[in-house]
């Protein structure tokens, strides 16, 4: 018995003494598998400077120094030939040109290396000074970008005239440019805050100094950029759609009667009987049973009497009933009705219908506005907001 307490003891013994060697070797263990990860992900896996590769580890850093050189010195020249003429360029080339200089300091550094320690430090001085070098180079990317959006922005003045002579042109003809308007309004309000955020880029860019950054930064403004031009696009398109929408209006009366679905825009005087549902948006004032709105938002003043309602001022309203009566009159109208009853219509402005019997005097029903029929006939799903 004593003989077998005496062989676990030593067992125990052993173990102990073990553990401890174990878990030195696992610490080696785990270090040397970072060591080796971190090689795997390295751009220079398998590159190994040794007293072996040492002469031709020192001609490929010296070669990498002569590439880096080269490669900063034409990206100078062609920011100095550009086009972008910030001050911030100038900026940009003075840090070039030090990352140039810095770079040609470590090439010496290399080629005076007479160890393999003096060698690896002074690669490692070398990928320390081109990361730096990368982001000047993508500040100068960044820059680029900006100034073309600037251009774009800048040709804001030429649009803005061209299409205050287009509302001046309608005017003299007698119809009306709400519409026109609105869409310079907003493109110019637009265009101003596109030139403050491309301001403020500049700055943030300049402050930038790290790869991660400035990385960042690029990602954010391409799809800033793709998003200006959508946005470019789809305006472009919204302004033929309303030059051709008022050289379409027309002067006169039009009075439908039957079951059907009515766009209507300009300036004059409607009224609507019957069961009906519409949306009106404009200018003017608003008339209709105060039982029979379901909402309505942006006007100035709200007067009700004797059961009727009356909203003036700019906004939209959504009334629905049945053998009810809407009046509106004033500018810049867009009236979007369905149902039953009858309609009558006097100013200028264009209007599409489905359904209703038609006896007009001086109106001529716009077929460009179908698309707006197919959206109008969309009002059965309007809620209340």
């Amino acid at each position: 018995m004593a003989g077998k307490i005496g062989k676990i003891a030593a067992v125990l013994l052993a173990l102990l003494l073990v553990v401890p060697a174990y878990a030195m070797d696992a610490e080696s263990i785990k270090e040397k598998y970072m060591r080796d990860k971190a090689r795997l992900h390295s751009k220079h896996f398998g590159i190994v400077i040794n007293e072996d590769t040492f002469d031709e580890a020192k001609e490929w850093l010296l070669a990498s120094c002569d590439l880096a050189v080269a490669s900063l010195t034409s990206i100078r020249e062609k920011i100095e030939n550009s086009n972008v003429t910030y001050p911030e360029v100038e900026e940009l080339i003075d840090e070039i040109n030090e990352h140039i200089s810095d770079i040609s300091a470590v090439r010496e550094d290399i080629e005076s290396a007479q160890t393999v320690e003096e060698l690896k430090e002074a690669g490692r001085e070398l990928k320390k000074e081109w990361m730096e070098a990368k982001v000047s180079l993508k500040k100068a990317i960044g820059l680029r970008w900006i100034y073309i959006m600037e251009r774009v922005v800048g040709k804001t003045d030429e649009v803005n005239q061209r299409v205050q002579a287009l509302i001046e042109e309608f005017q003299a003809q007698g119809k009306d440019t709400t519409e026109l308007e609105r869409w310079l309004e907003k493109y110019n309000e637009d265009m101003a805050r596109a030139q403050e955020k491309l301001e403020k880029a500049k700055e943030r860019l300049m402050e930038l100094d790290t790869n991660w950054q400035v990385n960042r930064f690029l990602y954010m403004e391409n799809k800033a950029m793709k998003s200006a031009f959508q946005y470019l696009k789809e305006s472009h398109h919204k302004l033929m759609r309303i030059i051709k929408f008022i050289e379409n209006q027309k002067t006169g009366s039009v009075e439908l009667e039957g079951t059907g679905v009515l766009f209507a825009a300009g300036e004059g005087y409607a009224r609507i009987e019957g069961d009906v549902k519409v949306l009106i948006f404009g200018n003017g004032t608003v008339t209709a049973p105060a039982d029979s709105v379901v909402f309505a938002t942006g006007f100035g003043d709200r007067e009700e009497n004797d059961g009727a309602v009356t909203y003036t001022g700019e906004g939209r309203i959504l009334v629905k009933g049945e053998d009810i009566t809407v009046t509106v009159e004033g500018n810049g109208l867009r009236i979007h009705a369905v149902g039953s009853g009858t309609v009558e219509l006097n100013g200028t402005g264009v209007y599409k219908v489905k359904g209703f019997s038609i006896d007009t005097d001086g109106f001529v029903e716009d077929e460009s506005a179908e698309e707006q029929v197919e959206q109008i006939e969309e009002i059965e799903e309007v809620e209340e907001a």
